[in-house]
């Protein structure tokens, strides 16, 4: 009944869309698409290709990675800087949680100017603070400024350094052992 009442009020009114009889309430029911879920439908800044300036190729010396594709990407790469390989499983379970694996990445939500690239390292690392002047990672000579953590390789350096001073606990995904 409500099928045929909307297909003639289509047809009078122009109207697309269903009436829903319920009782007596009589309710027009618009039903919208929705959108098909993608990566860059997350904390990434709406991002379906990263801006072109994060679009360089990764540059790393002791690879043949120039992009990253995937979490099997990530990993290799991350082998080829000397990640130790057992290590790796880990790596890779926290990089998907993380960012799924995406370079340009960016949780503009985290706390201090958040989080960047595959890790998602927040900008804890690298800003300035007052035990360190111009930010921890830039102390390392790893960066210069957080935004170098959208480059992949540098990405999975600060990651490494970040785990020698701290463990995995630095990630919030980290729930192993």
């Amino acid at each position: 009944m409500a099928y045929l009442f909307s297909k003639i009020a289509a047809g009078l009114f122009g109207v697309w869309g269903v009436f829903v009889l319920s009782g007596a309430n009589v309710r027009f029911y618009d039903p919208k698409p929705i959108p098909a879920l993608s990566s860059a439908n997350t904390v990434y800044e709406g991002l379906e290709q990263p801006p072109e300036a994060l679009q360089r190729p990764v540059e790393a010396t002791t690879t043949t990675i120039t992009t990253i594709a995937d979490c099997d990407d990530v990993v290799n790469l991350a082998e080829d800087l000397g990640w130790p390989v057992d290590q790796l499983p880990t790596l890779r379970y926290i990089a998907h949680a993380e960012s799924r694996c995406l370079p340009w990445a960016h949780n503009v939500t985290d706390p201090h100017s958040g989080s960047y690239g595959l890790m998602q390292i927040n900008g804890f690392w690298c800003i300035p603070n007052s035990n360190w002047p111009t930010g921890w990672l830039q102390a390392q000579g790893i960066v210069t400024t957080c935004n170098d953590l959208f480059n992949a390789t540098i990405n999975l350096q600060a990651a490494f350094a970040i785990q020698a001073e701290t463990g995995w606990q630095a990630w919030t995904t980290f729930t192993g052992n």
